[in-house]
C-alpha cells in the first residue's frame, strides 16, 4: 500500500517513466565507452557507484574507467582516445587555453581535499615558510590546499608547493618529513589522522567552491553524440543521488572499492559528503572564480565567458526526467 501511495506522487511518476524507458532498451548491443579519471580516490565516487550500482548498464553502456594523468587527460579526451574525462581542473585549463571541451556535469562543488600536515604543526599559521606536497604544480589538490589557506588566514604565497606526484607517493613524503603538509583526499585524512598527523582545514572552510570532479566531452561529441552525452549524465547524476540519499549502500561501495575498513568508511563518507554535487552543477559564482583562477595560471589575456567552459542543457533536462 505505502508503494502505490509513493508512485503517486509526481517525483516518483516521473522517475518511474525515465527508468522504464531506460529498462526498454536493455535489449540493444551496449556502447563501449572510455572515460578517463585521474586518481583511485572518492572525488570520482559517484562514477564508481553509477558502474556497481548497474547505472551505466541501465543505459546499456559498458563503460571503462580509465586512470590517466591529469597532464594527459585532456589530450587523450580531444584525440578521441576516450569520449569523456571526469578530470576538472586540468580540463578546465586546457579549456582555457583553446580546447573544444564542454564540462557538461559537475559531480563535486567544493575540494574533496583536507589540509593535513605534520604533527608539530599545531595551526594553518606555523606552515609559513613551510613545504607543501602537491601532485603537480597548478594542479586541484594544489589549488585545494590554496583555498584552504587562504581562507584560514595564510596567503599561499607564504608557503612552497613541491611536485611529487599521486596523494600515495605524497602521503609518504609527509610520513618522512620531506613536505610539512598536502591536501589529501579521504580515506588519506582519516589514515593519517589516526598515525599522528593533525587535519588543519577542509570544505567546510572554503569560502567559495573549487570542483575537483566534473563530466567534460569533446564539442563535436556533444553535438553529435548528445544521446550518449544524455545516458552518461543520467547514470552519474543517479551516483550523485544514491551518496546523498542511500548512505549505507554508498559505504559497502566504498569499502570495497578502496578495500577499507567499514569504520574508515564510514569516517571518510562524512568528511566527503558535503564537497558532491546535488543536482550535477555548481553555482556560477563558483565557475567563474575557477575559470579566473585557471586563465590567470595558465596567463592567457583575454576573459574567458562561462559559456566557453560549460554547457548544462542535457544534465538539466535529465534532472527534468528524473522528477529532481
Amino acid at each position: 500500500m505505502n508503494r502505490t501511495r509513493t508512485v503517486k506522487t509526481p517525483t516518483a511518476i516521473a522517475l518511474l517513466l525515465a527508468l522504464t524507458l531506460i529498462a526498454g532498451n536493455r535489449g540493444f548491443a551496449e556502447d563501449k565507452v572510455r572515460i578517463s579519471y585521474s586518481s583511485r580516490s572518492y572525488t570520482f565516487l559517484p562514477a564508481y557507484v553509477a558502474q556497481a550500482s548497474g547505472f551505466f548498464r541501465d543505459e546499456n553502456l559498458d563503460v571503462e574507467l580509465i586512470q590517466m594523468r591529469p597532464g594527459t587527460s585532456s589530450a587523450a579526451l580531444y584525440n578521441g582516445d576516450v569520449f569523456a574525462t571526469l578530470t576538472f581542473g586540468s580540463t578546465i585549463a586546457a579549456i582555457v587555453s583553446g580546447f573544444p571541451l564542454k564540462v557538461v556535469a559537475v559531480l563535486t562543488v567544493k575540494p574533496i581535499h583536507y589540509l593535513v600536515a605534520r604533527p608539530e604543526i599545531q595551526t594553518v599559521q606555523d606552515l609559513k615558510g613551510k613545504r607543501l606536497g602537491v601532485s603537480q604544480l597548478l594542479g586541484t589538490d594544489e589549488f585545494a590546499a590554496h583555498a584552504i589557506l587562504d581562507a584560514l588566514g595564510l596567503s599561499p604565497r607564504d608557503v612552497k608547493s613541491i611536485a611529487l606526484g599521486d596523494e600515495g607517493i605524497r602521503r609518504e613524503a609527509l610520513r618522512r618529513g620531506m613536505v610539512d603538509a598536502s591536501a589529501v583526499a579521504p580515506p588519506g585524512p582519516v589514515q593519517l589522522a589516526r598515525e599522528g598527523f593533525r587535519i588543519l582545514g577542509g570544505p567546510k572552510d572554503v569560502k567559495i567552491g573549487s570542483p575537483s570532479a566534473g563530466l567534460t566531452v569533446t564539442e563535436k561529441n556533444l553535438k553529435e553524440r548528445p544521446d550518449l552525452v544524455r545516458k552518461l549524465s543520467r547514470a552519474l547524476l543517479r551516483g550523485l543521488r544514491m551518496i546523498h540519499d542511500n548512505g549505507d549502500a554508498t559505504k559497502k561501495i566504498m569499502t570495497k572499492w578502496l578495500n577499507l575498513s567499514p569504520q574508515v568508511t564510514a569516517d571518510s563518507y562524512q568528511l566527503i559528503l558535503a564537497s558532491f554535487s546535488l543536482d550535477g552543477e555548481a553555482d556560477e559564482m563558483t565557475l567563474k572564480s575557477v575559470i579566473e583562477a585557471r586563465r590567470k595560471s595558465s596567463k592567457v589575456e583575454k576573459e574567458i565567458p562561462l559559456e566557453q567552459i560549460v554547457d548544462f542543457r542535457i544534465i538539466r533536462e535529465v534532472r527534468r526526467e528524473l522528477g529532481l
